[in-house]
């Protein structure tokens, strides 16, 4: 199969590609993660398949109907446009492929109900492009939600982790690409070849050059880490920066102002800690932290929800519990998650005294 030649529904309707997207098999996460590394220039086309299957993932029913969906209305677009007998040109003008695009997904959409709404939800939560200042700089919080996602204006994105902050350079992706981060933060970082990437901490500070890592650098802890997963940083410890270590891919550098305070041993190398269940690095445990719900009413899932997120769920309406769903969701904020689950099947819920009431 030639997948340089699928656009982003076809990618959508893969079920190799569906397993990557959620996670579910580790032989397809690897496949998927060395091609679109071999194959840069299919990087849209993955990311909108991508965000259809996050679609895919909050609607009602099982994946398998879902997709069935999905198939079905690309069949749709592919009859209509065989029915006018218009192809579009491999040399036609941006526009007119912009245009033919659109209709391509207007088609897939009216095969998924509900669809719509959801790509709202994305939009609403998306974070805005013009996030920085050319004479300021600009601080980012997480607060109180288990994490928080930002894409940047170079196209890395960054993942924070509860009550921790970055704060982006004046001029960032315009004069530099330098933030200073307090708490921890997982990085994935877009090539730049004018602008590297400076992540700076109290403990130390990173270069990069394209990568994937994750810093623990809380401040008033007298331990700072950072575990490399793609790619090479290089650290400089604060207080010496003529040197220079540099990381390869499942290292960690840990420094520890208890354990390690003499000026012959600053800082340790170690590999990855793998939880040998999943083999996942444990450094990154909390990212990867989400609640999976397959084809289940609407009570069970009000359970899962009270441990998840520790508030307490009632009903105001019996029929109600019944209504089924399927999804798989980030550790964000229940208001979000609950969100998401009324668009594919609606019902209405308040918060009343620290409580969330379900009702028709």
């Amino acid at each position: 199969m030639n997948f340089l030649d699928f656009e982003a529904a076809d990618f959508a309707c893969d079920e190799s590609f569906q397993r990557y997207c959620l996670e579910e098999n580790d032989t397809d996460v690897l496949f998927w993660e060395s091609w679109i590394a071999r194959h840069p220039e299919k990087e849209a086309a993955v990311q909108e398949a991508r965000y259809m299957i996050g679609v895919l993932s909050a609607r009602q029913g099982s994946r398998l109907e879902q997709l069935k969906h999905l198939k079905d209305g690309i069949a749709r677009y592919d009859l209509l446009h065989m029915a006018l007998e218009e192809t579009p040109e491999r040399n036609a003008s941006p526009s007119a492929r912009r245009t033919s695009s659109l209709f391509k997904y207007a088609a897939v959409l009216a095969g998924m109900v509900m669809l719509a709404g959801a790509i709202y939800l994305f939009n609403r939560y998306k974070i805005p492009a013009d996030i920085t200042s050319p004479n300021t700089s600009i601080v980012i919080n997480a607060g109180n939600d288990p994490r928080k996602t930002v894409v940047l204006p170079d196209g890395s994105s960054i993942i924070l982790r509860k009550n921790s902050s970055v704060e982006l350079a004046a001029g960032f992706n315009e004069a530099n690409r330098k933030l200073t981060l307090t708490g921890e933060a997982f990085f994935d970082v877009t090539q730049h070849a004018q602008y590297p990437f400076i992540v700076h901490t109290a403990a130390f500070d990173i270069k990069v050059l394209g990568t994937v890592f994750n810093v623990s650098a809380y401040a008033g802890s007298h331990e700072a880490e950072t575990a490399l997963f793609k790619g090479k940083v290089e650290v400089t410890l604060a207080g010496k920066p003529e040197e220079k270590i540099v990381l390869q891919p499942n290292q960690k550098l840990t420094t520890n102002a208890v354990t390690l305070p003499t000026p012959a041993a600053p800082f340790k190398i170690v590999p990855l800690d793998a939880d040998p269940v999943n083999h996942k690095a444990r450094e990154i445990a909390w990212v990867r932290n989400r609640l999976e719900i397959e084809n289940e009413p609407l009570e069970v899932i009000a359970g899962k929800l009270e441990k998840w997120y520790g508030i307490k769920v009632t009903f105001a309406d019996e029929a109600v519990k019944q209504y089924r769903y399927s999804g798989t969701f980030e550790s964000e904020t229940i208001l979000k998650a609950l969100d998401a689950l009324q668009l594919s099947y609606p019902f209405n819920f308040k918060m009343v005294n620290g409580e969330i009431i379900i009702s028709k």
